[in-house]
């Protein structure tokens, strides 16, 4: 059986360069971006607008802005785990 492809299933922006995002595997988490805009590139230029990096939205559970800039939800979560970003779900305990 083949593992499901992880997926953004909620994403909205926060001040300053923060994305509150929740995974399809249910982990959730604040990311810092401002790490990842401090990088120089054509692609994250148009993002260190603070009203442009609002923009963010989803194209099949991937975070995408309007300049095509994507960021792979795999990369988002292994980086939100290293730098203890990432929320995992507690496991639901049932009575026995």
């Amino acid at each position: 059986m083949a593992t499901p492809r992880l997926k953004i299933t909620s994403i909205r922006a926060a001040i300053p360069y923060k994305l509150v995002v929740v995974f399809s595997d249910g982990t959730q988490g604040t990311f810092n971006a401002g790490p990842m805009l401090a990088e120089r590139g054509e692609g994250t230029e148009p993002l260190r607008d603070r009203a442009y990096f609002a923009k963010v939205g989803l194209a099949n559970g991937v975070p995408t802005w309007p300049n095509y800039f994507d960021i792979s939800p795999l990369w988002l979560q292994e980086e939100m785990e290293k730098r203890g970003e990432l929320v995992r779900p507690r496991p639901v305990r049932r009575p026995q």
